[in-house]
């Protein structure tokens, strides 16, 4: 199109030159067409130029358009593929084979590794597990004191017993804030589950709930931080649990717990206070150096001198 239009303006202006080349004023008229002739032909080039960059801009609106929609279709892809590994997984832990349920927790935790996204939710479904009803061992099994030894594995699924103790150990690696694989911000839900050797020391919590949980062996917290109010409503200990050195930001509910071991809080602070209405100590309890306000409301010790005043001093010390 441009070339046919300066064709034609080029022409028009040559046949003026020949026309008007015999005239007395032939020199001023083709000055006028030179004149002329270097307008067409600078119009001309804006008219390219304008061209050009309209057929430029198309292509790269064309360009963008074709890679949104291929970044699109990749998202889509790789949603469908988490998607597919999690059901999978999940379907896993559903398997009457130990084995099975094993490699699917390790499975949920390599997805958790390579998509951020999705970590709060598998650490729901491996909170889910352990919420499952189990009848473990009375005691717990690490260490080799006379009562432990007694235990006969046959006394319960020593296989099962391997998959939680696994699904305890990743929660555990995830929260540990020094861990390489620590998962920042995350909350667990352990209500009402049976837990064995619990531990989740060093480790740093959003929030958490072992409301009714029964913790089966020593349990390990000490140096952890809970960012929001945690519940221990109910809970059961029936070893040493251990506290020593935790933050409870939010503060935390210890009311109707029951302490059958030694119950150690030395050293802890928290912001919300301690309450342990109708909580049972029925071993040493140790908080000298803590931190807290202390709500004690029926609160039984089977050593009286234990009894911490709000200063996080025991009476006895």
């Amino acid at each position: 199109m441009t070339a046919v239009v300066v064709a034609a303006v080029t022409g028009g202006l040559l046949w003026l030159f020949l026309a008007w080349s015999g005239r007395p004023d032939a020199p001023v008229r083709i000055d006028a067409v030179k004149t002329a002739f270097g307008v067409g032909a600078g119009a001309g080039g804006v008219f390219a130029l304008w061209l050009a960059t309209r057929r430029q801009r198309t292509l790269e609106l064309q360009l963008a358009e074709t890679t949104r929609v291929a970044g699109v279709t990749e998202r889509d892809l790789e949603e469908r593929r988490v998607t597919e590994l999690y059901t999978k997984a999940v379907e896993q832990l559903g398997s009457d084979k130990a084995p099975v349920r094993l490699g699917g927790l390790y499975a949920l935790e390599r997805l958790g590794q390579d998509n951020p996204k999705q970590r709060q939710t598998i650490v729901n479904v491996l909170c889910a597990y352990l919420r499952m009803p189990f009848d473990g061992p009375k005691e717990g099994i690490r260490g080799a004191d006379a009562v432990q030894r007694k235990q006969k594995p046959s006394d319960y699924d020593a296989a099962e017993l391997q998959v939680r103790l696994a699904a305890q150990e990743l929660l555990r690696t995830h929260l540990r804030r020094d861990d390489p694989a620590f998962w920042p911000g995350m909350s667990i839900d352990l209500q009402r589950a049976a837990l064995v050797d619990f531990r989740l020391s060093d480790c740093h919590v959003r929030a958490a709930d072992f409301s009714h949980a029964r913790f089966v062996g020593a349990v390990h917290m000490q140096k952890t931080t809970f960012d929001q109010r945690v519940g221990f409503y109910g809970t059961e200990f029936a070893a040493l649990a251990n506290f020593d050195r935790s933050a409870f930001d939010g503060g935390a509910f210890f009311s109707w717990a029951q302490f059958r071991g030694v119950a150690r809080f030395a050293r802890t602070s928290s912001i919300g206070g301690l309450r342990f209405h109708h909580t049972r100590f029925e071993a040493e309890a140790v908080f000298e150096r803590s931190k807290h306000e202390f709500d004690l409301d029926q609160t039984y010790f089977a050593r009286e001198s234990d009894r911490p005043h709000n200063n996080g001093e025991a009476a006895g010390h």
